[in-house]
């Protein structure tokens, strides 16, 4: 069976997005930027909902991120947190 997203799929970059080789640089989660990109767009890009993100981005962001784990795009972390800068996402 096919598997079914409702984010893109987190290997599919789009001009904006924030790289995930940065994500040592910005003390974030690979996981929880390719996230990111996936919520972003023109009127809202990738930096500033890494910076800002309004409380209906944040749950989107969470819900990518819950996605990306459970297709195992990412490998799920023992202790389920995941780095945002100085902020992190429990899951």
């Amino acid at each position: 069976m096919d598997k079914i997203r409702n984010y893109r799929d987190p290997k599919i970059t789009t001009p904006g997005d924030i790289p995930l080789s940065e994500a040592g640089k910005l003390k974030t989660h690979p996981a929880v930027i390719a996230a990111i990109n996936a919520v972003a767009s023109e009127r809202r890009p990738a930096r500033v909902l890494f910076q800002a993100p309004t409380g209906t981005e944040c749950d989107h962001i969470v819900m990518a991120l819950e996605e990306y784990i459970h297709f195992k795009d990412f490998e799920a972390t023992e202790d389920g947190v995941y780095q945002w800068g100085a902020d992190e996402i429990r899951i």
